[in-house]
């Protein structure tokens, strides 16, 4: 997580971040805030106590005090009086359709020549909140990819995405940067890319998307989330889009 922070194979935040040029509170932010987006902490879930920061980061509590209110004003936490601070659930959640959503292919679409750079892939055993969405049992690895897609030299949107190696095998030695994931996907799975359940919210970029994206740490990003299964109904692949300012999200809904 660098900063000389970590997180802990239990989940739990650690580290010593004296001596980083950035305000410590927001080095403390930005290991929660990762957590958060990470799925290592899920909604609903307790985070450290000031008193729990203060001892884990050798910090005041003031600066213990700052993290918490800035990412609660973000909308990443909720804090519950006598309870403790808490990471927040959606208030409003959008469904914007049922079908496959290709950022490729909306792209190709609309006339626009873009490049695609794949900045990480990988195998790994996916967080438990992925296992859960891929219906994977733990233990079982997964590919997972960050790509940035380029119109015009100006990055558009980053995506970071899980795809099942059970459903998909072989899929891990895919060229992403010539290929679409969901042509990948159906090429290795044998089958349709059928379904998926999207939603979409609001999330400040944070240090990460703002270098990627080119835009300042507090944007609020459109950010969506998508599982995609295919035509047997079993889920291939779970995605998340960050999008940079100035683009639209439409859908058609029907009674």
């Amino acid at each position: 997580m660098g900063d000389g922070a970590a997180v802990s194979a239990s989940g739990s935040v650690r580290g010593n971040i004296r001596g980083t040029s950035r305000p410590r509170y927001l080095t403390v932010a930005e290991v929660i805030r990762k957590m958060i987006y990470s799925h290592e902490l899920e909604p609903g879930e307790r985070i450290p106590s000031e008193h729990e920061l203060m001892d884990r980061f050798d910090i005041a509590r003031g600066t213990a005090r700052h993290a918490i209110k800035l990412l609660a004003e973000e909308g990443l936490l909720k804090q519950a009086h006598g309870r403790g601070t808490f990471v927040s659930s959606p208030d409003i959640t959008h469904a914007v359709g049922d079908f496959p959503f290709s950022f490729a292919q909306s792209l190709a679409q609309q006339g626009k020549k873009f490049t695609t750079h794949l900045a990480c892939s990988k195998v790994e055993v996916p967080p438990p909140a992925m296992q859960v969405a891929l219906d994977i049992s733990p233990g079982y690895k997964a590919l997972y990819l960050e790509r940035v897609r380029v119109v015009e030299d100006v990055p558009l949107l980053a995506q970071e995405s899980w795809v099942s190696l059970v459903e998909c095998p072989g899929v891990e030695r895919s060229d992403f940067e010539r290929d679409a994931l969901f042509d990948c996907i159906e090429r290795c799975s044998g089958r349709r890319a059928k379904s998926s359940a999207m939603t979409y919210s609001a999330r400040s970029a944070g240090p990460k998307y703002a270098a990627i994206l080119g835009c300042d740490e507090s944007t609020a990003l459109l950010v969506l989330e998508q599982v995609m299964s295919l035509d047997d109904g079993r889920p291939a692949s779970w995605d998340r889009t960050w999008l940079r300012p100035g683009q639209t999200v439409t859908g058609t809904t029907r009674r």
